[in-house]
Protein backbone atom coordinates (compact mmCIF):
# COMPACT_ATOMS: atom_id res chain seq x y z
CA UNK A 1 0.00 0.00 0.00
CA UNK A 2 1.18 3.47 -0.85
CA UNK A 3 -0.04 6.47 1.20
CA UNK A 4 0.96 8.94 -1.54
CA UNK A 5 -1.23 7.11 -4.07
CA UNK A 6 -4.06 6.78 -1.55
CA UNK A 7 -4.06 10.54 -0.99
CA UNK A 8 -4.11 11.20 -4.76
CA UNK A 9 -7.16 8.94 -5.18
CA UNK A 10 -9.07 10.22 -2.16
CA UNK A 11 -8.62 13.89 -3.10
CA UNK A 12 -9.68 13.37 -6.74
CA UNK A 13 -12.69 11.09 -6.40
CA UNK A 14 -16.23 11.29 -5.10
CA UNK A 15 -17.93 8.37 -3.36
CA UNK A 16 -21.25 7.56 -5.02
CA UNK A 17 -23.80 6.24 -2.52
CA UNK A 18 -26.06 4.66 -5.13
CA UNK A 19 -23.36 2.49 -6.80
CA UNK A 20 -20.58 2.31 -4.19
CA UNK A 21 -18.25 3.57 -6.94
CA UNK A 22 -15.57 6.14 -6.21
CA UNK A 23 -16.09 8.40 -9.23
CA UNK A 24 -12.81 9.82 -10.56
CA UNK A 25 -13.01 13.63 -10.83
CA UNK A 26 -9.50 14.26 -12.14
CA UNK A 27 -8.14 14.14 -15.68
CA UNK A 28 -9.89 11.78 -18.11
CA UNK A 29 -8.30 10.17 -21.17
CA UNK A 30 -9.88 10.22 -24.64
CA UNK A 31 -11.09 6.65 -24.06
CA UNK A 32 -12.97 7.68 -20.91
CA UNK A 33 -10.66 6.30 -18.22
CA UNK A 34 -9.22 8.36 -15.37
CA UNK A 35 -5.53 9.16 -15.51
CA UNK A 36 -3.19 10.87 -13.14
CA UNK A 37 0.34 12.21 -12.99
CA UNK A 38 2.38 10.65 -10.18
CA UNK A 39 5.97 10.57 -9.02
CA UNK A 40 7.72 7.22 -8.87
CA UNK A 41 10.32 6.17 -6.32
CA UNK A 42 13.05 7.92 -8.35
CA UNK A 43 11.14 11.23 -8.33
CA UNK A 44 10.30 10.99 -12.04
CA UNK A 45 6.75 11.93 -13.05
CA UNK A 46 4.56 9.84 -15.34
CA UNK A 47 0.91 9.56 -16.27
CA UNK A 48 -0.86 6.29 -15.45
CA UNK A 49 -4.43 5.10 -15.14
CA UNK A 50 -6.29 6.24 -12.04
CA UNK A 51 -7.51 2.68 -11.50
CA UNK A 52 -3.89 1.50 -11.42
CA UNK A 53 -2.98 4.18 -8.88
CA UNK A 54 -5.90 3.11 -6.71
CA UNK A 55 -4.86 -0.55 -6.95
CA UNK A 56 -1.25 0.32 -6.08
CA UNK A 57 -2.35 2.58 -3.25
CA UNK A 58 -4.88 0.37 -1.54
CA UNK A 59 -4.21 -3.23 -2.61
CA UNK A 60 -0.80 -4.34 -3.89
CA UNK A 61 1.96 -3.91 -6.45
CA UNK A 62 1.45 -4.89 -10.10
CA UNK A 63 3.73 -7.19 -12.06
CA UNK A 64 4.94 -6.01 -15.48
CA UNK A 65 2.29 -6.56 -18.16
CA UNK A 66 -0.56 -6.73 -15.64
CA UNK A 67 -3.28 -4.08 -15.93
CA UNK A 68 -6.23 -3.13 -13.74
CA UNK A 69 -9.88 -3.07 -14.80
CA UNK A 70 -13.11 -2.06 -13.12
CA UNK A 71 -15.41 -4.97 -12.28
CA UNK A 72 -18.40 -2.62 -11.99
CA UNK A 73 -18.18 -1.49 -15.63
CA UNK A 74 -17.69 2.19 -14.72
CA UNK A 75 -14.53 3.44 -16.47
CA UNK A 76 -14.15 6.24 -13.92
CA UNK A 77 -14.49 4.07 -10.82
CA UNK A 78 -11.40 3.92 -8.58
CA UNK A 79 -12.96 2.06 -5.62
CA UNK A 80 -10.39 -0.62 -4.75
CA UNK A 81 -13.25 -3.06 -4.08
CA UNK A 82 -14.29 -2.69 -7.73
CA UNK A 83 -10.81 -3.32 -9.20
CA UNK A 84 -9.22 -6.51 -10.46
CA UNK A 85 -5.93 -7.39 -12.16
CA UNK A 86 -5.81 -8.89 -15.64
CA UNK A 87 -3.35 -9.63 -18.43
CA UNK A 88 -4.50 -8.22 -21.78
CA UNK A 89 -5.02 -10.73 -24.58
CA UNK A 90 -3.67 -8.50 -27.32
CA UNK A 91 -2.21 -5.07 -28.02
CA UNK A 92 -5.62 -3.55 -28.84
CA UNK A 93 -7.02 -4.52 -25.44
CA UNK A 94 -3.92 -3.12 -23.75
CA UNK A 95 -4.23 0.14 -25.72
CA UNK A 96 -7.89 0.60 -24.83
CA UNK A 97 -7.26 0.15 -21.12
CA UNK A 98 -4.15 2.32 -21.01
CA UNK A 99 -5.48 5.18 -23.15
Amino acid sequence: MNKYYQEKILTQSQKMSDTDCWQWTGQISNSGYGRIMVKDDNGDTRIIGAQEVSYLGFIDDLSPGVLVKQTCGNRLCVNPKHLDRFVPVDAKEQYLIRS
